[in-house]
């Protein structure tokens, strides 16, 4: 990429429709199935979400733009995951989960 391209961006987010709040950024002139493989299983059916200019000081709602140009500089795509996925119905543990495997 040149100087000017990685300081400016159009690109087009996919969200997943298999993984809630699973985003990927591409450039525009990459076509999804142009991504890995293993990437477009994970992320499975898609919808085109919208098409935006990227600019390192643009305000995201998740992270910076800055880490998403340079994730898409490095691997020609960025997977924007949920901070705090959820594994389980109840991510805390309750009291007695706590100690459970405690002598008390």
């Amino acid at each position: 990429m040149t100087t000017k391209e990685s300081t400016e961006l159009e690109c087009t987010i996919y969200k997943s429709l298999k993984k809630d709040e699973t985003y990927v950024f591409i450039p525009t002139s990459t076509l999804l199935s142009d991504l890995p493989e293993e990437l477009l299983k994970v992320l499975g059916k898609t919808e085109k979400v919208m098409t935006l200019k990227l600019t390192p000081d643009k305000k995201m709602a998740r992270g910076t733009a800055k880490e998403i140009l340079k994730s898409i500089e490095q691997q020609g795509f960025h997977l924007q995951m949920p901070e705090k996925p959820h594994l389980n119905k109840n991510p805390l543990p309750t009291h007695n989960e706590r100690f459970l495997d405690k002598d008390i």
